[in-house]
C-alpha cells in the first residue's frame, strides 16, 4: 500500500500545465465536420499578449470611473450595441486562433486570415460557430494534458 508522502511524490506539477495549443473539430447540425480550427492555449505567448490587451482596457476604465468619483463627477458607462458585443466577441476569438484546416465557401476555397475569421463569426446565419468556440475556449479541458481535443 503507498502511503500519502509516496504517492504526493510521484505527482508532477507539470502535469497541471495547459498545452499550448488545441484543435477545435467544428460542429454542424449536431455532426462533427472535417472542418478543425486551432486554438493559442492560455500560456501561448498569442493569448498572453491577448489577456495583457484586456487588462489594459479593463484597468483604464477603471481609473477613469474612479477619476470621475474623485472629482465628483457622474460617472456614465459606455453604451455598446448587440453588433458591437457580437463584433468583440468575434475578435477575442480570432485572436486565439492560429489556423484552420482547409474549408471552402460556395465552392471556393476559403483561407484563414483573420479578417475571414471574424466574418465569419459576426455572420447571424452562422452563430453557431462564435458559441461553439467562445465555448471551447472557456473550458480549460480544451487545454488540458491528454484532452481528447488535442
Amino acid at each position: 500500500m503507498m502511503t500519502k508522502e509516496a504517492a504526493a511524490a510521484d505527482f508532477d506539477i507539470d502535469a497541471l500545465d495547459a498545452v499550448d495549443t488545441a484543435d477545435m473539430v467544428v460542429q454542424a447540425n449536431g455532426r462533427s465536420t472535417t472542418w478543425v480550427w486551432t486554438f493559442a492555449g492560455p500560456g501561448h505567448p498569442q493569448s498572453i499578449a491577448l489577456s495583457n490587451k484586456v487588462s489594459r482596457e479593463r484597468l483604464r476604465k477603471q481609473a477613469a470611473q474612479e477619476a470621475a468619483q474623485v472629482n465628483g463627477r457622474k460617472w456614465k458607462a459606455e453604451e455598446e450595441s448587440p453588433e458591437a458585443l457580437a463584433r468583440q466577441n468575434a475578435e477575442y476569438i480570432a485572436d486565439r486562433l492560429l489556423g484552420w484546416s482547409p474549408v471552402k465557401m460556395a465552392g471556393a476555397d476559403y483561407p484563414f486570415t483573420r479578417e475571414n475569421a471574424v466574418a465569419l463569426l459576426i455572420d447571424p446565419k452562422k452563430g453557431a460557430l462564435a458559441i461553439q468556440a467562445l465555448e471551447f475556449l472557456a473550458d480549460s479541458a480544451s487545454f488540458s494534458q491528454g484532452s481528447a481535443t488535442n
